[in-house]
């Protein structure tokens, strides 16, 4: 079955810097579908069908040549861009660090803030463009990071990407079976895969393990509260993505919800 990548497209500087990310990637047997969402600046009443994604032609269409997408589809909606990017079950969404000046206005947070807490999907923040070819994945044994590490190996581009795991040693995880999990899931990617064990509290380890080691890319499980009321909850994968400057992957397991 054909995969699809969902790029959540603002025409901001940060959202170009996630395109350029993608199209730096080839992407061979994926489907790209570009989705932009926009509120009506006043707030007007817009009918039903203005507010579900819809096909949609932009004067300045993005250009997607050369990198083996087997489709590439522009979208648009009404609505609240975090709503439009949870519409549908894609494979991996993609935004870049900020989202909506709506967002910003209304005191809510970023499209990305938000989605970090609530993935519905398998969300990638790219916060660089260019090749990835290093890759930290946070392995701790749970359903959460099991399903970020199984999202990584479904990418069409891992072969010859060096892959280290690192599995925190606070009491709590056995790093062991974290690392073996992580490295059976991703054995047959073609990825070089390195694993280490760090000690002392997690969101503390993995930061100083990004610092050290400078990955283009950080893969995180997230722990989901469920229901898109909730704007403002905590957990140690935002933590770190608020407090690296790196692109990250992070995945919520549904059945946990």
């Amino acid at each position: 079955m054909t995969r699809v990548l969902a790029f959540g497209d603002d025409r901001s500087a940060e959202a170009d810097r996630c395109w350029n990310w993608i199209t730096s990637q080839p992407w061979d047997g994926w489907r790209l579908e570009i989705v932009t969402a926009e509120p009506p600046a006043d707030m007007h009443p817009v009918s039903p069908e203005e507010m579900e994604l819809r096909p949609w032609e932009p004067e300045d269409p993005r250009r997607a040549e050369g990198v083996g997408f087997e489709s590439v589809e522009t979208l648009h909606a009404a609505i609240d861009p975090r709503l439009a990017l949870i519409s549908r079950p894609w494979d991996i969404v993609a935004i870049g660090p900020r989202g909506s000046g709506m967002l910003k206005t209304l005191h809510l947070g970023s499209t990305a803030d938000w989605l970090i807490r609530q993935p519905a999907s398998p969300l990638i923040v790219a916060r660089q463009s260019g090749r990835v070819s290093r890759v930290m994945v946070a392995a701790d044994g749970s359903a959460h990071s099991l399903r970020a590490i199984e999202t990584l190996s479904t990418l069409p581009w891992l072969d010859g990407v060096s892959v280290q795991v690192v599995a925190v040693e606070d009491g709590r995880v056995d790093t062991d079976a974290a690392i073996d999990q992580a490295s059976s899931a991703l054995s047959a990617t073609g990825a070089g895969i390195d694993a280490v064990t760090r000690q002392g509290k997690p969101t503390k380890a993995l930061i100083q393990e990004i610092e050290a080691t400078h990955p283009d890319l950080v893969v995180l499980g997230v722990r989901g509260h469920g229901g898109i009321h909730r704007l403002v909850v905590g957990s140690t994968t935002a933590a770190i993505t608020g407090a690296t400057d790196r692109s990250v992957l992070v995945a919520h397991a549904r059945s946990e919800d």
